[in-house]
């Protein structure tokens, strides 16, 4: 098997590779002969040696991929197993203190651990007999709800008002009053959402959002205002204050809903700009649904798609330029996930993924393209060894180049890049690349 070379200067970058076999080992070099030593030299061999200077730390040409992230989840499960425990052991106090916890603790993680902790916490506040106390954490259960399966958790917790109005001294009439107000509410709004007509008790769902801060339900509002409007502009306009009504993580699902419908608005209007800044945004707003380590490759497909569009009206690479604008960063898409049909990668596979992830490459060629003096350029081969998971286990320049800023750039950058899973040996790329310099200019 052989390896493929391709020369590419900094400002075009399309990344292609071979998947090959393993680098080969570089030979090794021949010991320098010894000259003769001269008088001054001897004297100088007798002469207190100098404290040497710490070697620069070099990593072998390894691509450090990052720790195991902490469990982030491990605070919540601990104050939840304590709350249970106390409040099995009739130690109300305690299992009170323990379950706030678990609440805080749960409100970056997902839906699921929210409405567990807060059902606890409701479960807590009626054993200690506190009508009250019981009656904000079921209004605070109800806000937690969300992204997923937002109305069965609102329903739930809403329900569990007729439990409380039996409690010792609740005022159940109150009571029974507050949670039909709620029921109608989500109701109303779950009707409008799935009829798009706008009905007349919207109106009255927007004032019981507002009384009790309910930006989920008045954002939903908003949106369901937006699927009766008759008017396209008017209609966009509507779907854009639903979506900055609530940027809590609960809302994300509602969110994303209307910002897939004003890209879709902004296609149908030629207005290919507008719809890329929106799906930039959806795409941000789906990285805040999963674990943090993971969001670095959380990529819509739509988002693709949309990219390839533009790229095609703009210029290659015009679509990641503008994600870098809008967002200060680059979202990815997983190719591990996939897994090749072969016992290793194609070269179409190869070049899909050299191509997805170029732009963390150009960034380390642009820095070395402002160290160089013009009108200097220099050429880089760069070869690195995908792994069977699909990562990079090793990225080189020249040995003398190798400990280099742009070596340890690229290697840092190699870090975030998957390839499908595949099976046999494993695969060597190589990728010849043209810096040149970047002029600068006077500052007057």
């Amino acid at each position: 098997m052989s390896s493929a070379r391709w020369l590419v200067p900094v400002g075009w970058l399309c990344l292609w590779g071979c998947a090959t076999t393993p680098p080969p080992t570089p030979p090794e070099e021949a010991p320098p002969v010894a000259a003769a030593p001269k008088d001054d030299e001897l004297e100088k061999a007798w002469a207190p040696e100098p404290e040497p200077k710490p070697a620069a730390e070099s990593t072998g040409g390894r691509v450090e991929q990052p720790p195991p992230p902490a469990d982030r989840h491990a605070a919540y499960r601990d104050a939840m197993a304590e709350a249970a425990s106390a409040l099995s052991g009739k130690r109300l106090d305690d299992a009170r203190a323990a379950v706030d916890k678990a609440c805080a603790e749960a409100a970056p993680l997902t839906a699921e651990e929210r409405a567990r902790a807060w059902a606890l916490a409701f479960k807590v506040a009626v054993t200690q007999g506190e009508p009250e106390r019981a009656t904000e954490v079921v209004l605070a259960w109800r806000l937690a709800c969300g992204p997923e399966a937002v109305d069965a958790c609102r329903a739930a917790a809403v329900r569990g008002l007729a439990q409380v109005a039996k409690v010792k001294g609740a005022d159940a009439k109150r009571l029974k009053a507050l949670a039909k107000e709620l029921q109608d509410a989500d109701g109303c709004i779950t009707a409008a959402e799935r009829a798009g007509n706008g009905p007349a008790c919207l109106a009255a769902t927007d004032k019981t959002a507002a009384k009790h801060r309910d930006e989920l339900l008045a954002a939903r509002v908003l949106y369901a205002r937006a699927l009766a409007e008759k008017a396209d502009a008017k209609k966009a306009a509507l779907l854009a204050k639903a979506e900055a009504k609530c940027e809590a993580l609960p809302c994300a699902g509602l969110r994303r809903k209307a910002l897939a419908k004003q890209v879709a608005l902004a296609l149908a209007e030629n207005e290919l700009d507008s719809a890329l800044k929106l799906a930039l945004r959806d795409a941000e707003v789906a990285a805040s649904l999963v674990e943090p380590e993971l969001r670095p490759w959380a990529r819509p497909p739509d988002l693709d798609r949309l990219c390839a569009k533009y790229d095609a009206a703009n210029g290659a690479g015009a679509c990641r330029r503008l994600e870098k604008q809008v967002t200060g960063g680059y979202r990815f898409r997983d190719f591990s996930k996939d897994k090749a049909s072969g016992d290793g990668l194609s070269a179409d596979q190869v070049k899909q993924v050299n191509e997805h992830y170029a732009p963390l490459l150009q960034e380390c060629l642009s820095e070395q393209a402002r160290r160089l003096t013009p009108p200097d350029a220099q050429r880089f081969e760069v070869s690195w060894t995908v792994q069977n998971d699909g990562r990079v286990r090793e990225a080189h320049l020249r040995k003398d180049l190798d400990d280099t800023p742009l070596a340890k750039c690229l290697r840092a950058q190699f870090a975030s890049w998957r390839y499908p899973r595949f099976t046999g040996e494993l695969q060597h790329v190589e990728q010849s690349f043209l810096v040149t310099a970047v002029e600068r200019r006077a500052v007057r």
